[in-house]
C-alpha cells in the first residue's frame, strides 16, 4: 500500500504544478498567490497565456474604430469578438498612446520615446519572423525589426533581455496590468488588483513558474483592466488602488479605455 500511495502522489504532482485552465485553443488562464503580500486585497495575480500563432492578438484604438465614447474592456470584447482584453499602455488626454504605436499598418503615434525601452510587435510583414516579440532596445536591432511588423506598441521596460528587474524601488504603489513573453514565445497578460510597488511586483512575477523572459508595463490604478469572455467562463479583473490618486480598494467598474490589446475569439 505504501508503494501505491507514493505512486499516486507522484502522478498527482504534474497537476499540482500546472494550474492552467484551457479556455479556448491557444488561450489559458491561471491564478497565483504572490509570495510578497500586499497591504490591500488578496495578493493574487491573474495570468492569461496566449499562443499568438493559434489565437491572434490585435491592437485596437477607439479613434480608428470610431468609438465614442471610448469602450471599457468588457465593451471592447463584445464589439470586436474578443475573448480577452487588456490595456494597451498609457495614453495622453484624448487617447493618443504615450509611446510609439502602429496597428496593422495604421499609425496611432509615430513618435518614439527614448525612455520607453520595450516594443511589442505583431503581424509580421515577412515570412520567417516570429508572430510576436517583445523587443528590447538595449539588445535587439529595433531599427531593422520595427518596420518589418504591422503592429508596434512601445512601453516601459520591466524585465530586460537579460532577465533583470529594471525598476528602482519607490514608495508609490498601485494595481497593475502588464504584458510578458515566455521562453516558448507565448504572450502573458498579467493583472493584480492588490497594489504593489512596481519593483516588488516585478519580483512577484519573476518568482512565478512561467518561464518569463521579458516584461513591459501597461497601466496602473483603477484603469488597469483584464477581461476574459470565454464560452464557458467570464473573468473580470478591475484595478482600484493608486497612491496619490485613488487610495482605496473600492472601485468595482471598468474604466473606459481608448486603446486595448485584444485576443480574437474562436470563430463559430
Amino acid at each position: 500500500m505504501s508503494r501505491l500511495t507514493v505512486l499516486l502522489v507522484c502522478l498527482s504532482l504534474p497537476a499540482l504544478a500546472a494550474p492552467w485552465e484551457t479556455l479556448a485553443p491557444g488561450l489559458e488562464l491561471a491564478e497565483f498567490d504572490a509570495h510578497l503580500k500586499s497591504s490591500v486585497g488578496d495578493s493574487r495575480v491573474t495570468v492569461v497565456r496566449v499562443d499568438v500563432a493559434r489565437r491572434p492578438v490585435r491592437l485596437l484604438s477607439a479613434s480608428l474604430e470610431g468609438h465614442a465614447p471610448e469602450p471599457t474592456a468588457e465593451q471592447w470584447a463584445a464589439l470586436h469578438g474578443l475573448i480577452a482584453v487588456t490595456n494597451a499602455g498609457m495614453f495622453h488626454p484624448g487617447g493618443r498612446p504615450v509611446g510609439q504605436a502602429r496597428t496593422e499598418g495604421r499609425e496611432l503615434n509615430p513618435t518614439r520615446r527614448k525612455d520607453y525601452r520595450t516594443f511589442l510587435v505583431l503581424h509580421p510583414r515577412e515570412k520567417g519572423l516570429p508572430p510576436v516579440q517583445l523587443l528590447d532596445a538595449a539588445c535587439d536591432d529595433v531599427e531593422s525589426l520595427l518596420p518589418r511588423y504591422g503592429t508596434v506598441l512601445q512601453s516601459l521596460r520591466m524585465v530586460d533581455c537579460k532577465g533583470r528587474n529594471t525598476w528602482q524601488s519607490q514608495p508609490r504603489e498601485w494595481s497593475t496590468a502588464a504584458l510578458g513573453i515566455d521562453g516558448q514565445g507565448r504572450l502573458l497578460m498579467f493583472h493584480a488588483r492588490s497594489p504593489y510597488r512596481t519593483h516588488d511586483f516585478i519580483e512577484v512575477l519573476r518568482r512565478l513558474p512561467l518561464g518569463l523572459k521579458r516584461l513591459m508595463y501597461l497601466e496602473g490604478g483603477p484603469e488597469a483592466s483584464l477581461h476574459v469572455a470565454a464560452p464557458a467562463r467570464t473573468v473580470r479583473r478591475v484595478g482600484s488602488y493608486e497612491t496619490g490618486f485613488n487610495e482605496n480598494d473600492d472601485n468595482t467598474r471598468y474604466w473606459a479605455l481608448p486603446n486595448v490589446l485584444g485576443v480574437e475569439a474562436p470563430r463559430p
